[in-house]
């Protein structure tokens, strides 16, 4: 692995307490790394708690609803992967200790490959080859040069800011939303309402990257969507609240919308009665567009607690006020 990182920690006369609250995580591979990183620190696994005042850190995802609560004196929630609802979902979840988010670099261009892996396979119409197969109907599709291909992204953040980076790397023609004015060259960006149907109408695939905000709850609704133009494609990587399911699977049906992409839901594991499922024009992934790489997430771990040890604030905080 790698030198520790600091010997900050090392100095401090107790070890830092940190629990690993992730059922279906793999502890002994985040223990090694954060041993490494950190030094001296005591690492414990839930169930095996031991006692609850001695948690100093909590590193989480999907935690059972109830339990953070449990931990009086922990000094910070660390998610173990992008965006925080999936802690804030439980409504007893201290809110007078920091939330830390996850971001790293690896993250960000896992999320980009992903969007560009599908809005490719959109673009060259690799979707009608799929069903042609099933015929063994041999015939091409033509498709228009990228820069004459308009694609959207929803959320501007610094995902969605890596993401239409990619794009235009490539040479698309791409559009960008957000809640406050972005200046992004070469990208046509769009703020409010009125912005948002300006995107909506010029995206023949639409990407979201938006967190889970009041603001961007069923944004996606059946108005919203048949903005976009006919034939046009969804891919959402942000949060599933943003979209209204059975909107969506009405302008699928209608054939408005020619397909969709979709890595995150309401409901997570996606049930088994979910129409998408089954759904021809619908390509469902479990939550994959960026699993967490244990390397450098647990670097980026280390050093806020390293950073909480000598007395400063982690970064970056989750903001009640933004949603995000």
């Amino acid at each position: 692995m790698s030198d520790k990182m600091n010997s900050g920690v090392n100095a401090q006369s107790a070890n830092p307490c940190v629990l690993f609250l992730w059922e279906q995580g793999n502890a002994l591979e985040w223990k090694l790394f954060m041993e490494d990183l950190v030094g001296n620190i005591d690492f414990r696994v839930f169930p095996d708690v031991g006692d609850r005042a001695e948690v100093d850190y909590i590193m989480t995802w999907m935690p059972p609803l109830g339990e953070i609560e449990k931990y009086p004196n922990a000094k910070a929630i660390f998610s173990i992967g992008a965006g925080v609802s999936h802690i804030l979902r439980d409504p007893h979840v201290p809110r007078d200790i920091p939330i830390v988010r996850l971001t790293d670099d690896a993250l960000s261009l896992d999320m980009s490959l992903y969007a560009l892996h599908w809005t490719l396979h959109f673009h060259r119409g690799f979707d009608q080859y799929l069903r042609q197969k099933q015929s063994k109907d041999w015939k091409r599709h033509p498709y228009p040069a990228n820069e004459d291909r308009k694609v959207g992204v929803l959320g501007l953040g610094e995902i969605g800011g890596k993401v239409v980076e990619m794009l235009r790397g490539v040479h698309f023609d791409v559009g960008g939303w957000s809640r406050s004015k972005k200046n992004i060259e070469g990208v046509s960006c769009f703020v409010g309402e009125e912005g948002l149907a300006q995107l909506l109408r010029r995206s023949e695939i639409l990407i979201s990257v938006l967190p889970p905000t009041p603001e961007t709850a069923n944004l996606l609704n059946e108005t919203r969507l048949r903005l976009m133009p006919k034939g046009a494609f969804l891919i959402n990587m942000g949060r599933g609240e943003a979209v209204v399911d059975g909107d969506l699977v009405k302008l699928l049906d209608e054939e408005h919308l020619r397909g969709a992409v979709l890595d995150v839901f309401r409901e997570e594991p996606l049930p088994a009665t979910s129409p998408y499922w089954g759904h021809p024009s619908v390509v469902v992934t479990p939550h994959a567009a960026a699993p967490t790489n244990v390397k450098y997430g647990a670097k980026r771990i280390a050093e806020n607690i390293i950073k909480m040890e000598a007395g400063c604030p982690p970064h970056p905080v989750y903001n009640a006020s933004l949603g995000y």
